[in-house]
């Protein structure tokens, strides 16, 4: 086949076979990439998301049950407010969390699921005597 072409003419051959060739990946595999899962995506399932955080505030001492709504909660997830860890957390599915608030200090802290996924605010309130 390339009997008879010179070694810059087989380079020059050789490039355009392989643009035309990414060119058609490009435009048969966009899905892919929008996905996550080509170019360099990874692959992995789609990250989690906090939708909601009900009740959205409690005591600085901890203790109020929450549940977080949302989507793609892996089994096992890791719940944090404002950095500490929440107790008794319970993965019910994919898309809703209950756990029970950690103490902290008064003020809005953000809530975390897994490796830094944020969602919306918590609000730790002073506690008042009657």
């Amino acid at each position: 086949m390339w009997a008879g072409v010179d070694a810059r003419d087989r380079m020059a051959g050789a490039t355009a076979l392989v643009r035309a060739t990414v060119l058609v990946l490009l435009l048969v595999f966009p899905p892919l990439a929008a996905e996550g899962r080509g170019r360099g995506g990874g692959g992995g399932p789609p990250a989690p998301t906090i939708g909601k955080v009900t009740p959205a505030q409690g005591p600085v001492g901890g203790g109020t049950p929450v549940t977080l709504s949302g989507n793609n909660f892996p089994p096992g997830s890791r719940v944090t407010f404002g950095g500490v860890e929440a107790k008794d957390v319970v993965v019910v599915n994919r898309k809703c969390i209950t756990a029970v608030t950690p103490p902290h200090a008064a003020g809005r802290v953000s809530v975390t699921v897994g490796s830094g996924i944020r969602g919306l605010a918590f609000t730790y309130e002073e506690e008042h005597s009657p």
